[in-house]
């Protein structure tokens, strides 16, 4: 009976754990980097380089994306980094350098981004933790192949640990299967790629119908919206996390209503958009 009674306890407390709200909110964001040319003056790609590009290219559906990494929102105010993402010749962990992230997110990737969305109870918090757990995993190129049709059949065999070694793809994967669940992302984490991470992500989006009428921004917030996606960043500096965040909502829910009633194009455009300003607001505040 005693062993019993401290097990509930345990129950309990973890719970407690798992229903605590900090107010970094109920959603994370996948973002995309389609194809595009090497910026000018970049050094030839190595042979590494090479060899992602055609894995990328050749071993995933349409439409083809090349890479993928999260946004963790944080509470407002909080010093903390939200992009978490793994490169080829590196292990993953937070992207805290300013220089560096403008220069790759902002001016290099530059209107190459899709951002989706992923719902869930306290997730940006658990991802979090998930993230600061995740942080060192070495990269894989191998793991490239499970990802192609061919060889998905093999992708539940391949360790797949919080450190297990990952390209971008089996690491999102494996931190929102970790969250959210399997009921989200049904495969294991090696069956993903980077394309059909986004069309798995997309279609599950998709069914949460959020109906258009509901997305109608407040005069305050397409203020803000206009402000992330197309003035300069000392404008987005002086806008302080809580007005970019409400307005980063409001996307967000614009991006979920068009992949259950907008056309390929209004999708394509709303998620660009959404990660515009995810990616001004990560970059640029202070």
């Amino acid at each position: 009976m005693q062993l019993a009674s401290v097990d509930l306890k345990r129950l309990s407390k973890a719970k407690e754990g798992q229903q605590l709200e900090d107010g970094s909110g109920d959603v994370v964001f996948a973002i995309f980097l389609e194809p595009r040319d090497r910026p000018p003056g970049s050094e030839p790609p190595t042979f590494f380089d090479k060899l992602v590009t055609f894995a990328v290219t050749n071993l995933q559906p349409s439409p083809v994306m090349t890479h993928v990494e999260l946004v963790v929102p944080c509470v407002v105010g909080a010093d903390q980094p939200v992009n978490f993402a793994t490169y080829i010749g590196s292990k993953s962990g937070w992207q805290r350098d300013s220089t560096n992230n403008e220069r790759y997110y902002l001016v290099n990737n530059a209107n190459c981004w899709r951002a989706v969305p992923v719902f869930g109870t306290n997730v940006a918090r658990l991802c979090r933790e998930v993230c600061d757990d995740s942080i060192g995993v070495h990269y894989s190129l191998v793991r490239y192949a499970t990802a192609s049709w061919a060889f998905r059949g093999l992708s539940s065999l391949v360790p797949d640990k919080r450190h297990s070694p990952a390209h971008c793809a089996t690491l999102t994967a494996r931190i929102l299967r970790s969250v959210v669940g399997t009921s989200l992302l049904r495969h294991s984490s090696a069956w993903y790629g980077p394309a059909s991470l986004y069309a798995e992500l997309c279609s599950a989006l998709g069914t949460r119908k959020i109906a258009p009428g509901t997305t109608l921004l407040s005069a305050e917030q397409a203020e803000v919206v206009d402000v992330l996606l197309r003035h300069s960043d000392d404008e987005v500096k002086q806008l302080g996390d809580a007005r970019c965040l409400e307005a980063i909502r409001a996307l967000t829910l614009k991006t979920a209503s068009a992949e259950a009633f907008g056309d390929s194009a209004m999708k394509c455009l709303t998620q660009k958009q959404l990660a515009t300003a995810l990616l001004r607001w990560s970059v640029l505040r202070p």
